[in-house]
């Protein structure tokens, strides 16, 4: 009986820590869509099996009745997806600045698949979301949000989650930071087409006979491509300073989640 008891527990204990761990799934590179889904299953059943040989839940005692256990496993489910979320704010920002280019350069009806996610994505948003990713992979971003998982155990044991309002407010104020960054990469290229603007209307104004409509369009496109090729060394340093933001603001929700 002890034998059976002792499987039982530890079989408890792994289910517990793949719940946290199937934030994964979230995240902007394991949550994509080309990976099949077996490949997902198994990668989530492998990191829980290493956080378990690692004794992440040695401390944890598990319910005995069925009730407890679930509430346990939804509150390590909520812990794990609220740290994705804070990942994919970061990236939705970035695809948002996309769309905003798109409508300003006449793209905004031509949408293409994003393979990571599957959907109509604009086409510089999939642009940038693309070298934000791999920006992401370049800093070992994928390594360091499983540390987080990691070391979200130290500081919320399991079954220990507490929402306090400060994590409310932090929720809240990094959804609203999604419209700043999304805005903030845009605005090289969106400046640049308002200055075009400008000097088309002068042009329009002086030059009547001539179609403005005609003119403009291709060289607003010319114009965006351009100042987008002088500026992605800029992009990749920012992508870089908002993915150390991110993960800033990951390990701040941990510890408001205690």
């Amino acid at each position: 009986m002890d034998i059976i008891e002792t499987i039982l527990q530890e079989s408890n204990k792994f289910l517990v820590i793949m719940a946290r761990f199937s934030a994964l799934s979230f995240t902007p590179v394991f949550s994509a869509s080309y990976l099949p889904s077996i490949w997902k299953v198994f990668f989530t059943l492998l990191i829980s099996l290493i956080a378990w040989m690692a004794g992440v839940a040695d401390a944890f005692a598990p319910p005995m009745n069925t009730l407890p256990f679930i509430l346990v496993l939804i509150y390590e489910i909520v812990v794990g997806i609220a740290l994705a979320l804070f990942a994919q704010f970061t990236f939705a920002g970035i695809q948002l600045a996309g769309q905003l280019l798109d409508t300003q350069m006449g793209f905004g009806i031509m949408n293409v698949v994003d393979p990571l996610s599957g959907i109509q994505a604009p086409l510089l948003g999939n642009f940038k979301y693309m070298l934000a990713v791999l920006v992401f992979l370049v800093v070992d971003g994928h390594l360091l949000f499983l540390q987080a998982l990691f070391d979200s155990y130290r500081v919320i044991p399991i079954g220990e989650i507490s929402l306090q309002g400060g994590f409310a407010a932090h929720l809240i104020k990094s959804f609203g930071g999604l419209f700043v960054i999304g805005f903030k990469v845009a605005l090289p290229i969106t400046g640049s087409l308002l200055f075009a603007e400008y000097i088309l209307g002068i042009m329009a104004k002086t030059v009547p006979q001539m179609n403005i409509f005609m003119v403009g369009m291709p060289a607003k496109i010319l114009l965006s491509f351009v100042i987008l090729l002088i500026i992605i060394p800029l992009y990749i340093y920012y992508f870089g300073v908002l993915i150390e933001d991110m993960f800033k603001q990951i390990y701040q929700a941990i510890r408001l989640m205690i």
